[in-house]
């Protein structure tokens, strides 16, 4: 029987000796290389890890622990910008010198504060409604985030050059396009925990009195009516559908992968038709009442 043979040890970092500026696509190459644990950031071994290959590039000596602690050390301190102890996309091009308009898309004034926010991005971009923001549709995300730095007379070749960047940092699964939770590590935003969960809202509604159900009709209401418009309505209502899915374990394990959007769209047009009784596209209270089947 034959011996598995071992992985030989890869130092990306030498396929790119000596280059001023990293081009989109090889900037992130070797992010995604140290992202070891696909949170978005370098962080835990992937530090160790890239400083070594760090060593090993600039210099021919011997790289022992010591000396990657003192480089690591070192760097951490000058470009660490937000202190936790991990390397941003960001952070790593005072690094590693890249295109400045590809850094641009990661430079934001204003993160995302919620999923509603995401939501109502996503809308906006999935325009065909397949559950996913495809190539083209994140082409268009590009375009727009770069106007809005002014930067509006970038070439097409420039812009499908950053889609199969960012694909490669983001698109976890290899599948082309990139899912809710995808976009979610694209832009940084923290997707909430599902509230009809986590605070036992939903648990046992029969056993309260009519007094207590209305109360917790109006908490779970309160929490998905952002806008405070006395409605659900837009991506409030996508993600009240979303969590209802969740909780009912029609979306179970999936945690907006791969096509759990369209399940949302499926299940939010099922809801309501029998929901929205009025047929304004919008939820009342007493609307979200009949969707979680609180009765009198």
């Amino acid at each position: 029987m034959s011996k598995q043979r071992r992985k030989s040890y890869v130092n990306i970092l030498q396929k790119y000796p000596s280059l001023n500026e990293y081009s989109a696509e090889k900037f992130s190459e070797i992010f995604n290389h140290y992202d070891t644990n696909d949170s978005g950031y370098i962080d835990d071994e992937g530090l160790d890890k890239f400083f070594k290959d760090l060593l090993m590039t600039m210099s021919s000596n011997e790289v022992t622990p010591e000396l990657v602690k003192d480089l690591k050390d070192c760097f951490m301190e000058s470009y660490d910008d937000a202190k936790d102890g991990r390397i941003a996309i960001t952070e790593l091009a005072n690094i590693l010198p890249t295109d400045e308009n590809f850094i641009l898309l990661f430079r934001r004034e204003e993160n995302l504060q919620s999923s509603v926010e995401l939501m109502t991005l996503w809308k906006k971009y999935d325009k065909n409604k397949s559950g996913y923001i495809t190539r083209h549709e994140l082409g268009d995300f590009i375009r727009d985030l770069l106007a809005q730095r002014g930067k509006k007379l970038v070439p097409e070749e420039k812009i499908k050059e950053y889609v199969k960047a960012m694909l490669k940092i983001f698109d976890k699964n290899n599948d082309g396009h990139l899912s809710l939770a995808e976009m979610a590590r694209l832009l940084a935003v923290k997707t909430e925990e599902n509230f009809l969960i986590t605070s036992s809202r939903m648990v046992k509604f029969q056993d309260l009195s009519p007094k207590e159900r209305n109360a917790r009709l109006n908490e779970v209401f309160d929490h998905y009516d952002k806008g405070k418009t006395n409605y659900l309505e837009g991506a409030e209502i996508d993600l009240f559908v979303k969590d209802l899915l969740d909780y009912g374990g029609l979306n179970e394990g999936d945690d907006f992968q791969q096509d759990s959007m369209r399940k949302v769209q499926i299940f939010k047009q099922t809801l309501m038709q029998h929901c929205d009784i009025d047929g304004d596209g919008k939820l009342s209270k007493a609307e979200v009442k009949m969707c979680i089947g609180i009765h009198e």
